[in-house]
């Protein structure tokens, strides 16, 4: 969706950073893209610079500006950079930058060879020092780190949450349960409560989707009630795996982060009203995201407090008696670096961790990673990249994983998209899926009285039958009993035609065609067993004497899942055989 035209109307059509809602229609204001870049309101700077564009594709300060739009934007595909910056360096004598910004868009593209090129070039002709050389070796890691791991990717397919749940804007954050049943996440779409435009959309509330009855879709997503949600920023920031305890972050403070939880009691449909998270939250500290045991007792969560290694820290705390939070723990060199480690997440059966760092070895931003306790060592293990296509050269946040970790959702921003970030559900191909037993049974039409087109066979059987045999007593000629012999044995392959029991074949198909089963149901009674994971089927049955029948089902997940279910297959005799 994001390849370039030379067309305005295919400019503004496809540039693939559109959310924000402009102060006006896009008319090729220099003045006013120049107004929207420095409020940091990239989406509308692009639609007016891709107008000038049009006009003046030589123009070295419009073709920079726009690139810089890709790089600046959090929600961008940063790759529709390259053709922007690549114009510039053969235009000659760009700026020393360019060539930065220019490695960054490679890195986004995977393009890693080019990445490090263009980040070699930067230091050659910048001359960087301090922290900025510093970045820019960074740069380089995520590069090479990047090339290594995309020779392995992760066998994992990626399935957007459709046009009720993702848009223009960014979704991320997602926070479920292994139910699947709903989901809470950040947004920065239209139509917050605050309504306040901030960056690529507007100051971000914590929304809900919920899956729709009898499907496997989530329906329309909405920011939570007014209790959770205000004119600040909200943002999803974590809680238990079987969600019990949710917790998301408010700037509503003095200018700092804190957290809040709400909690769900047992048989309770509906969450408490959120309180801050006292006995966590600093006075002098910002503390952004989350996790804790299902019972309560131990909270690992993201601050920048004093004491910690550098940025973000995680640390951890265990509940006292008197109910109160006990002093929290640093986690530690081996999980938190000098950069940034937020977005604990407790796996769904609390034997591990996934949190996210820019600080240990990634691909670029932030990186997710997984660490588990081992209870010999006393100790968290050495947190292990997620790999790619999990991870990415852009921020990669939260990712839940649910049903023993053959799923997991978490927000990308991939070609297929709607906007800017979208929310994801990830299918680990290598874990076996929670399968549904299918009791099943071939049958003949209840409408059809099957005796009433076998009984003039059997009538016409006996009767070749009793020629046959008297034939053979009187010494017929064989020519004779050969004919009648035909007859009889005519009529006894149309009576086999009719038995359902022997001669029917089933077969299972994909959605996208593949054949994943088939079956031969039992000669007595014609019931067999299907085992399927979650997806759609054809299933396809089929009799010489029966016309063939096929049948679409669905096999659902999420809240919807059922261990076992009935299913008959019913098929009506062919008029004449």
């Amino acid at each position: 969706m994001f390849k370039y035209a030379l067309s305005l109307l295919l400019f503004v059509s496809s540039f693939g950073l559109n959310a924000q809602d402009c102060w006006q229609k896009a008319s090729g204001d220099n003045k006013l893209a120049n107004d929207y870049f420095s409020y940091g309101f990239y989406p509308c700077a692009l639609k007016e610079l891709m107008i000038i564009y049009a006009g003046k594709p030589e123009s070295k300060k419009v073709n920079r500006k726009i690139a810089q739009c890709y790089i600046l934007s959090p929600g961008a595909n940063k790759a529709q950079a390259i053709k922007f910056l690549e114009f510039l360096v053969k235009a000659g004598k760009p700026d020393n930058d360019v060539y930065l910004e220019l490695g960054q868009a490679y890195l986004f593209d995977r393009k890693f060879d080019k990445a490090l090129e263009n980040f070699n070039k930067y230091i050659e002709v910048a001359k960087p020092g301090g922290e900025n050389l510093k970045t820019v070796e960074k740069y380089k890691e995520n590069a090479v780190v990047g090339k290594e791991l995309v020779k392995h990717p992760v066998n994992v397919k990626f399935t957007n949450l459709g046009k009720d749940v993702n848009g223009v804007y960014n979704e991320m954050q997602p926070f479920l349960t292994d139910n699947e049943d709903f989901i809470m996440f950040t947004g920065d779409r239209k139509g917050v409560r605050g309504g306040i435009e901030f960056g690529d959309g507007y100051v971000p509330d914590v929304m809900l989707t919920k899956v729709k009855n009898g499907r496997d879709a989530y329906k329309g997503a909405r920011s939570l009630s007014g209790t959770f949600s205000t004119e600040f920023s909200e943002t999803a920031a974590g809680g238990s795996a079987d969600g019990a305890y949710f917790f998301y972050c408010t700037d509503e403070q003095f200018q700092q982060y804190d957290l809040k939880v709400t909690n769900k009691p047992p048989k309770k449909r509906s969450y408490s009203a959120p309180e801050f998270l006292e006995g966590i939250n600093g006075r002098n500290s910002n503390e952004k995201a989350a996790t804790v045991t299902n019972d309560g007792n131990l909270i690992i969560f993201a601050s920048d407090r004093k004491g910690g290694f550098g940025g973000l820290d995680l640390w951890m705390s265990k509940k006292l008696p008197n109910g109160s939070w006990g002093t929290a723990i640093n986690m530690g060199p081996s999980i938190n670096t000098e950069g940034n480690e937020s977005f604990p997440n407790f796996s769904y059966d609390q034997s591990f961790i996934t949190f996210a760092s820019d600080g240990h070895k990634g691909m670029g931003g932030y990186d997710l990673f997984k660490t588990e306790f081992s209870t010999e060592l006393k100790t968290w293990t050495k947190p292990k990249n997620l790999g790619y296509p999990i991870n990415t050269s852009v921020d990669d946040y939260t990712i839940v994983f649910v049903k023993n970790g053959r799923y997991g959702y978490k927000s990308d921003i991939r070609s297929e998209g709607y906007g800017m970030r979208d929310l994801y559900k990830l299918t680990f191909k290598d874990v076996l899926p929670t399968y549904t037993v299918v009791k099943s049974a071939v049958l003949t039409d209840t409408l059809v009285d099957m005796n009433k087109i076998t009984e003039p066979i059997t009538l016409n059987a006996k009767e070749a039958k009793k020629n046959l045999d008297s034939l053979i007593a009187i010494g017929e000629d064989s020519l004779m009993i050969d004919s009648v012999k035909k007859v009889y044995y005519s009529e006894l392959g149309k009576l086999d035609s009719y038995d359902l029991n022997s001669n029917t074949f089933v077969e299972v198909m994909t959605e996208n065609g593949e054949i994943y089963g088939q079956y031969t149901p039992n000669s007595r009674n014609g019931k067999f067993i299907m085992i399927l994971e979650p997806g759609v089927y054809t299933i396809s049955v089929s009799n010489d004497g029966f016309e063939a029948t096929e049948t679409k089902i669905r096999i659902y997940d999420k809240s919807n899942y059922t261990p076992e279910f009935a299913r008959n297959f019913y098929l009506k005799p062919k008029a004449n055989l």
